[in-house]
Parts: structure tokens; sequence; C-alpha cells
């Protein structure tokens, strides 16, 4: 990339206020026109000689122009903690620019510790401080739930105040696919093809290929059509008639109950965990690996067999080959070179349940995407034993298996010096929390059990760089409900 594009990408942004022109400002601007008349522009540091006096007076642009050249070694060696002072100095000081730099470095850990809550503070700022980027990566905060409650309207209403051109990409997501506003293809499409972004671009080839229509057909008809047998999932034996769909209580299901051969549905949901996106067959072999609780675990996806094992506990399946990798097809590509996205599949918890004799295996899969360092959507499996015959209508099944996203949200992933626990409490409980070995030798309190109301939480604890790289989970218990999360320690974070 160069000089030119990656200032004009990162740092040009409007101040907070407007200052009287000084002897800095004259040569920052001497900088920025140096840069658009001679881009390429290969001297790293004739700029970096040029900003640093002004920094070191205290500048708010220039520090952050320095700031972001050490960050990505223009005129000088790369120092995150050095990009990271001056970046938060110029954001302290209004610099619009330079709040949304400092949100992307505390999203990504850069010079500092990853807190989302913290990125979405600043970008809060900048957006409001009139940097369009920073109004996009709030956005898209609110899109995916990342830092804050996952809310699809307060994503559309900072989108819609960024010129950038994802902003647009996902606005014109958000028209197709009916998220925070209804479903409207011509809107959407009248935003996408003006947007210059590579993203959208991919995205219309897709919406005219009727891409939609062919991988979501199930999806849709599961939605339109709500069988009357469908049942929304409690936790308590459903019974109306002797035919009703049962639900089994969580101590009833056991690692002899799963074991067999399965077949059935994965489920991928939007990122509420509410609307369905797409449908695709899977095959399941659970087999007892040895005395212990251990799981052969052996799968057929999207022409792709996946063998690996798993720890069963807590009635969830922990894999314990999280290197390995699923690839699927995107549902909507958005880069034209790569249709596809590799996952690692973390654990399935699950769930049993019985229609007219036949045991169905309800499941929420935690799924992470290693390229993007970012769990995925949230997905649902739906099993039967291979060779039953289901009286159970296909809109029913799905209807069953409709979830909410996960209780526990987690980040950084992987970790290491630091942990930070999200979660949503829709009513008052008394809550406890721990962070455990996969193989139960090591056990962090998070939480000591505390009566809690109705709200959002977030612990962020310390953790102790020593303690071995390897599987975790959190063990979070709202009210006498368990719930758990998987993820990594790596020692190289």
């Amino acid at each position: 990339m160069t000089f030119y594009k990656l200032i004009a990408l990162l740092c040009c942004a409007p101040l907070a206020c407007a200052y009287a022109q000084t002897p800095c400002d004259a040569q920052l601007e001497h900088i920025e026109t140096l840069l658009q008349n001679h881009s390429p522009f290969n001297d790293g540091k004739i700029l970096f000689n040029a900003v640093s006096p002004c920094a070191l007076e205290g500048h708010a642009k220039a520090e952050n122009y320095l700031g972001l050249f050490y960050l990505n070694s223009i005129g000088t060696a790369k120092n995150e903690k050095e990009a990271f002072k001056l970046i938060s100095s110029a954001a302290q000081k209004g610099h619009a620019s330079a709040q949304y730099n400092l949100g992307r470095m505390y999203k990504y850990g850069l010079g500092c510790t990853i807190n989302f809550e913290t990125a979405v503070r600043w970008f809060e700022k900048g957006a409001t401080h009139g940097s369009s980027k920073a109004a996009y990566a709030l956005g898209y905060m609110y899109y995916k739930g990342f830092g804050v409650p996952q809310n699809y309207s307060k994503a559309l209403q900072w989108l819609e105040q960024s010129e950038d051109p994802m902003a647009k990409h996902y606005l014109g997501l958000a028209n197709y696919l009916g998220y925070g506003v209804p479903a409207n293809e011509a809107k959407a499409l009248e935003v996408l093809l003006d947007n210059p972004a590579p993203n959208s671009k991919a995205l219309v080839a897709a919406i005219y290929a009727e891409q939609k229509a062919k991988i979501a057909q199930n999806a849709t008809t599961a939605i339109e059509t709500q069988a009357p047998e469908a049942k929304p999932i409690k936790k308590e034996v459903l019974m109306e008639t002797a035919n009703e769909l049962q639900y089994y209580p969580e101590d009833a299901l056991t690692l002899q109950t799963i074991l067999g051969q399965w077949e059935g549905k994965l489920i991928e949901y939007d990122w509420s965990g509410k609307h369905i996106q797409r449908v695709m067959p899977i095959t399941v072999s659970l087999t007892k690996k040895d005395s212990s609780n251990t799981v052969a675990v052996k799968a057929f996806l999207e022409q792709q067999t996946i063998a690996t094992t798993a720890l069963w506990q807590d009635e969830t399946l922990y894999f314990k080959n999280l290197q390995q990798t699923v690839t699927l097809n995107r549902l909507y590509p958005e880069q034209p070179e790569k249709n596809t996205l590799d996952y690692n599949f973390f654990s399935t918890s699950l769930q049993q349940y019985s229609y007219n004799g036949v045991t169905y295996l309800m499941g929420a899969l935690d799924a992470y995407i290693p390229s993007w360092k970012e769990y995925g959507k949230p997905m649902g499996l739906v099993l039967k034993p291979i060779g039953t015959t289901s009286s159970l209508s296909e809109a029913a099944l799905l209807s069953l298996a409709a979830q909410k996203d996960q209780f526990i949200k987690l980040y950084p992933v992987p970790f290491n010096a630091q942990l930070t626990v999200q979660y949503q409490l829709e009513t008052a409980a008394t809550v406890s929390a721990e962070l455990v070995r996969l193989n139960g030798t090591e056990s962090i309190p998070i939480l000591a059990p505390t009566k809690q109301s109705a709200g959002d939480y977030t612990y962020t604890i310390p953790v102790n760089t020593a303690l071995p790289e390897g599987l975790y989970i959190v063990r979070l218990n709202a009210g006498g409900t368990l719930h758990t999360r998987m993820l990594i320690k790596d020692i190289k974070n």
C-alpha cells in the first residue's frame, strides 16, 4: 500500500475543533500536498522527520500522523507502544481521526490490551466529532455485538452517518437481508451498485445470480411456513397430547445417549441468532474412544469429511483439535477472490428431544473464524438417528432448533494476559463464574456467587501468563442454569 493511500485511509478526518493556522498546520498541509502530488511516495524518512517536531510540540494532528508512522513502520522501526502513546494523546485532545485510530488499537490489541468496550467508546467519540470511519467502525460493533449488545437498529444509525464504502456495503447487505429494516432488494441494489468497495461488487454479482434463493430455499420455507407441531424450546416436558414433542431434562442426557450414527441439518443464523440464513445437510458419527469421556467424532458436511475427538462434559462436546479447519462456501461472497471461509468448531452443547418414539439431538455449535480472530455467527444442529423416519416436518425441526446468540461472549481469542467475559441477564439472578482448564486441573475464579439485577455485565480478569497454553472453558452459572464457552490460551499471543 502506498503511503498516500494509507494516510488517506486512516488519517484524513475533520478535527474536533477549528484553530488558527500555525506553522505546524502549514507543515502538515505541505506534507499532504506532497503525498497527493507524488504518489506513490517512497521515502518514509522524509515524512517521519517532517512530522516529528510538531508531534513533540503536542500538535494533535501531527501526533496522530507520527503514531501511524510508528504503527506501520513508515520512516522508522515499528513500535506499537510509541504509536499508542502518540495516538492516545491526540485522541484525548479531541482529534476525531486519532479517536478512530485509538479505537482500532483497542479492538485489535495494538500497543495495548484488547478491550472492545473501550474501543466502542473511542469509536463513538470519533464519530461524534465527525470521523466517517469511526461511525462505520461503531456500526460494525453493533452489527456483530462486539463490546455492546448486538443491535441492528443502532448499527444502521451509525452506518448511515458514514461515507465509508464499507459502511455503505453493510447498509446494502442489511437492506437485502432485512436486518433492522424490512428486506428491500431494490434499495439494497441502489446502495450497492454505486458503491466502489470490491465487497459490494461481489455481493451484487451474488444477488444477480440468485444465490440467495438457491441457498436459502429451505430456510425461507421454515420461516414462512410454521407447522402446527413446531414448538418453542422450553426447559420442561411439553405434554398436550400423547404425541406431542417431549423435552428430556438435562440430567437425562448422558454420553451413552448421544453415541451412534446421526443425520440432520447444520443451521447458520444471522448475528442476532434469531433468523435462519442457510441450512446444510450433515451426518455425524459419535463413538466412545476409551474408558474416559473422550468421543471420536466423524462428520460429513459440504463435501468434506471431518474426523476429530471431543470431550463430553457439561452436556457439551468440546472438540480437542481446534486447528482443524472446516471450509464453507460464503453465503453471500463479499470478496471477489474468496468465496469460501475457514472455520474452527470449538464445541456444541446438546439437548435431547423425543417425538413419536424418535430421539432428536438439538445443539448450539460454537464456531470461530481464525482469519478474522472473531467468533462466527451462531450455528445450530438438529439431528436424528440415521435410517429413522421422522414424522416431524422439516419446518418443525428448524423451528425447534431456533436459538439465541451465545449467552457468554469472550475476547480476545486466543487469550493470554487478560480475558473479558460479557453476558446479559434478562431477569435478576445469582451469578457465579470460573475459568477451567479442559482437563480440570486449573481453575481461576471470575466471579463469586453474586446477586445481580437484569442488565449487561462485563468482567475483565488478569490471567497469569505462565498458565499452560491449551483449551479452557468459562463456566457461568446464572440462576441455576449452567452456561459454558470454550476458548484457547496461547502463550505466543
